[in-house]
């Protein structure tokens, strides 16, 4: 593919960050002859910069920071929440700037199903992620290029255990078939024996089990013709159930995360353990899992100055949860009464995500111009088969499919003017056609048709969405670039697949709106300082709950009500270099996003006028001392982060008032041993040092924390 040699320069002043214990990312040059290959649009969003303030990691920093999970490794970008879903730990809930549902994506193909797999991470060669709108989708884009097999045998491998029985092994080889013929192999699996104390049954919950396997073939055709075929498995058994700080059964043990939720099944099992539903469902274990394929064929022409890309991609998600969300101490709190067996409100469901298209890309650069298009076409459906049980009663059970088909095309031309000075447009058109089909499986529709689950309005929708983006930026010094940008977003989100009665089965509205945002970036005292700092503004009408597709309760109230959204902030993130061997980093996210108009129903009128998900700050500060050994060829590395965010909205739940979780600091730290030569890393690495505890989200009103003290020693062998 082609190069461009601006893209080292505006890469390098970009900021990585990570949960992780190794924040900060240490500050390595950027090495001509591993540059990142790059496909699809990212391949025009970082040429050219947009200007988006993109942020980006490398295998570098994936080798410093460590973390386990996608979410992980997006954790440091400022005004950006992501967390295992409420309840679902297989899931990602994911808002940045108080907009939800970023499209993520691997490689060229974009993950089907809502909520997203939170899934493992893989070994990668760039994680990327882009502002809103445009070409881009509504709440940002999330995209993870997986290493490409180069034409040398090389690999990694990679080994860690730690607190609550965790055991994780990572592992890539690429492999060099022939001439211009060349096989990576990649793999991860992850095992913990859960960090969550059930006092009722004895039992740990939320385990961390993940494991996926990937593999490219790529094939040089010819100097200027290559075909690539990538395919990828991941699975998630991860759980996120609700947990209090003290101990249901003797309260004033508060040291640790403990639940009465989710009673161990009997056993001998029942063939019906949840009751008169589906027998499809009603057979189903408690817990819940997650699996996912992509499959992608893409075909390059890579010319002196055009470029033709063919994309064919194949996805699929598959997923079956089982939740019981019994508690003694919910009961008093809320006014939903208990339920079916286990006096709680169950959860059964399982989910099937496809999505199938086909992508041609087209670029011509004409020096001064540069000119891209494209055209495409995709097919998707999401199929929900659920029941709710609640007080000895199925409140539904159903089974929901969502048909979306989509044809779309976009341009884009950016102008080096001179001087400096660029500029940049861009419109993305879609036209969108959704369909609903409903089948109500319950025992109360086969005696009273009448009583049948069904839309409470259409049941198709037709629109065409266009979305215009425009930039410009200046460079006024090799050391300083000048941006701003404006772009509009739009989507669709269809209907309320959780509907349990035919009021909450409506179609969702369009979520419109637009973001700007300018900004700069500096490379200072030849690299010792990099700054990026930008400031935003955004409305979005019609705003599009977090929680859509995962709380049932949550959902049912926001499906009926038109919410918009104001926000503006600034974002920034600095790192330093003061002298030779101290790494200094720190990074800043405050906005204020607001409701504007009607609030929902169930937000008390005491409580923020905040949107869920949307704290008004998040900062951290980062220090790492690289401190050679001599006569060993040998780095030690002590690494010290603290991590701040303000206090969130989560919705109503139990212990928090007007459910507004408090703010807090966690402290994550690491004494890692590089042996450069080699390519090994050794880290005793530890995150939520201080074990603090604090509310990350909320299902069914009862509360979800964030794991105890965590430490795990890993070691890492690139070669």
């Amino acid at each position: 593919m082609r190069r461009t040699p601006i893209l080292v320069g505006l890469l390098a002043g970009l900021i990585a960050g990570s949960a992780r214990a190794a924040d900060p990312i240490p500050d390595i040059a950027p090495d001509p002859a591993a540059e990142p290959r790059l496909e699809g649009r990212w391949l025009g969003l970082v040429a050219s910069d947009v200007p988006a303030a993109l942020w980006w990691a490398g295998p570098a920093q994936r080798d410093s920071a460590g973390p386990d999970t996608l979410g992980e490794a997006l954790a440091g970008i400022p005004g950006l929440i992501v967390t295992p879903a409420p309840g679902n730990g297989t899931a990602a809930l994911i808002v940045r700037h108080g907009r939800s549902q970023s499209d993520l994506g691997f490689g060229p193909v974009a993950q089907p199903g809502a909520p997203l797999l939170l899934a493992g991470l893989f070994d990668f060669d760039l994680l990327l992620a882009a502002p809103a709108g445009g070409l881009g989708g509504a709440a940002g884009e999330l995209s993870l290029s997986l290493r490409r097999p180069g034409a040398k045998l090389a690999g990694l491998g990679e080994f860690a255990a730690g607190a609550f029985g965790s055991r994780r092994g990572l592992a890539r080889l690429d492999v060099p078939v022939t001439k211009g013929v060349r096989l990576g192999l990649g793999g991860h699996i992850q095992h913990d024996l859960g960090w969550l104390q059930n006092t009722a049954t004895g039992e740990r919950l939320n385990r961390g089990l993940r494991a996926g396997l990937a593999g490219t073939l790529d094939i040089d055709l010819s100097p200027s013709l290559s075909v690539a075929l990538t395919s990828l498995y991941a699975r998630s058994k991860a759980g996120n159930l609700p947990a209090f700080a003290c101990d249901p059964n003797l309260p004033a043990n508060c040291d640790g995360r403990f639940t009465s939720i989710g009673q161990r099944p009997p056993s001998p099992q029942p063939a019906q353990r949840w009751g008169s539903i589906s027998p499809d469902l009603a057979t189903m274990p408690m817990g819940q899992r997650a699996d996912m394929a992509l499959h992608d064929l893409r075909l390059v022409h890579a010319g002196d100055t055009l470029r033709l890309e063919l994309v064919g991609a194949l996805a699929r998600q598959t997923g079956q949860l089982g939740l019981d969300f019994s508690a003694d101490q919910k009961l008093a709190a809320l006014a939903t009464p208990a339920g079916l067996a286990s006096n709680s409100y169950g959860l059964i469901a399982r989910t099937v995500d496809d999505s199938k298209g086909l992508d041609l890309i087209g670029q011509v650069d004409l020096g001064q111009i540069v000119v891209r298009a494209g055209a495409g076409v995709r097919a998707a459906q999401a199929r929900r088969d659920a029941a709710d049980t609640l007080a000895g009663r199925v409140l539904a059970d159903r089974r929901i499919s969502q048909n979306r088909d989509s044809l779309y095309g976009f341009g884009q031309m950016r102008l080096e003017a001179g001087g400096g000075l660029a500029l940049e447009a861009g419109v993305r058109v879609d036209r969108q056609t959704l369909a609903l089909v409903v089948s109500d499986r319950s025992s109360v529709c086969t005696t009273n048709a009448l009583a049948c689950l069904a839309p409470a309005g259409p049941a198709r929708q037709q629109r065409t969405l266009v979305t215009p983006e425009f930039a410009v930026s200046w460079a006024a010094s090799p050391q300083w670039l000048l941006f701003a940008r404006s772009a509009r977003s739009a989507r669709l989100p269809g209907w309320n697949l959780l509907a349990r009665s035919s009021a909450e089965l409506v179609l969702l509205p369009a979520e419109t709106g637009w973001h700007h945002h300018a900004g700069v970036k500096a490379d200072l005292w030849s690299g010792r300082v990099r700054l990026e700092a930008s400031g935003f503004a955004a409305r979005t009408q019609a705003l599009v709950s977090p929680l859509f597709g995962i709380d049932p309760l949550a959902i049912a109230v926001a499906a009926t009500q038109r919410l918009n959204m104001r926000n503006h902030g600034a974002d920034m993130a600095i790192t330093a270099r003061p002298i030779d061997g101290l790494e200094l980093a720190a990074t800043l996210g405050w906005q204020q996003a607001r409701w504007t108009g009607p609030v929902p129903a169930t937000v008390p009128v005491t409580a923020p006028m905040r949107p869920l998900y949307a704290p008004d700050t998040m900062a951290s500060l980062s220090a790492a001392w690289r401190q050679p050994l001599p006569g060993t060829g040998s780095v030690l590395v002590p690494r010290v982060t603290a991590r701040w965010r303000s206090a969130m909205t989560v919705g109503p739940t139990l212990g928090l008032i007007d459910g507004v979780s408090p703010g807090g600091w966690q402290v994550a730290a690491a004494l890692q041993l590089e042996i450069p030569d080699g390519g090994w890393l050794m880290s005793l690495e530890c995150e939520n040092c201080l074990d603090q505890t604090l509310t990350d989200g909320a299902v069914v009103g009862l509360p979800t924390l964030n794991p105890p003290r965590w430490w795990q020693l890993r070691f890492t062998r690139r070669f």
